[in-house]
């Protein structure tokens, strides 16, 4: 059987420098096959994949004598977040300067008001139960989880295979209460918690039908 695993390397050693010098600005087609040493083509190819998977984006044009101006192309917000990693040590740190200065329950209150910040920034939410809990595991994995709705008699399922907050979840389990309350805000029903932490943390949030929104963290 034949090894295609070669040219896939490639292609993400060339994408890594490609977004490696996005990191430092805006660079038109031609500026970056000159610092790739790639052909016009080729570069446009990796910046159309790159663009579909949201992690670059067209960022304005250059103006280049009496032809036509050149697009240029620059990382994404979420392409440049994707570099840092920052977020959890931060995070981590924060939880551990509130826990020495608040009280468990007033921690647990702080970080149900977040979790309400989070699903006001998302927009409201209108339909039925169902698309609003559609709704939540979406927004789940566009913070970074992987997460699918299963339907129960009672009502449905958020399970996740992975958790937007893991590295933070590892340190502090308190975590998860705010994604519980992001989560209740936006299917406007109880929302019970039930993540698995026995190793890699794993979402699962259970909503009943026909009851009124609260959010229960363990």
């Amino acid at each position: 059987m034949p090894d295609n695993r070669g040219p896939t390397r490639t292609s993400d050693r060339t994408r890594g420098r490609l977004l490696a010098l996005l990191r430092e600005g805006s660079w038109t087609v031609d500026d970056l096959a000159d610092q790739l040493d790639l052909t016009d083509n080729a570069v446009r190819f990796h910046l159309d994949a790159l663009e579909k998977a949201g992690t670059v984006e067209k960022s304005g044009v250059r103006r280049l004598g009496v032809g036509q101006p050149a697009v240029l192309y620059s990382l994404s917000t979420s392409g440049d977040e994707a570099f840092s990693k920052a977020y959890a040590p931060v995070l981590i740190a924060t939880l551990a300067e509130l826990r020495e200065r608040m009280t468990p329950p007033e921690l647990m209150r702080l970080l149900k008001r977040i979790g309400k910040r989070l699903a006001r920034g998302a927009g409201s939410f209108s339909g039925s139960l169902a698309s609003r809990t559609t709704r939540a595991s979406q927004l789940l994995n566009e913070l970074g989880g992987v997460t699918v709705v299963e339907k129960k008699p009672d009502g449905y399922t958020i399970i996740g295979r992975a958790c937007p907050l893991a590295r933070a979840v590892e340190e502090d389990h308190c975590v998860c209460a705010a994604v519980t309350s992001l989560v209740a805000d936006v299917v406007g029903a109880e929302v019970v918690e039930r993540c698995d932490r026995s190793g890699r943390p794993k979402c699962r949030f259970d909503i009943t039908t026909g009851t009124p929104t609260r959010a229960i963290a363990r």
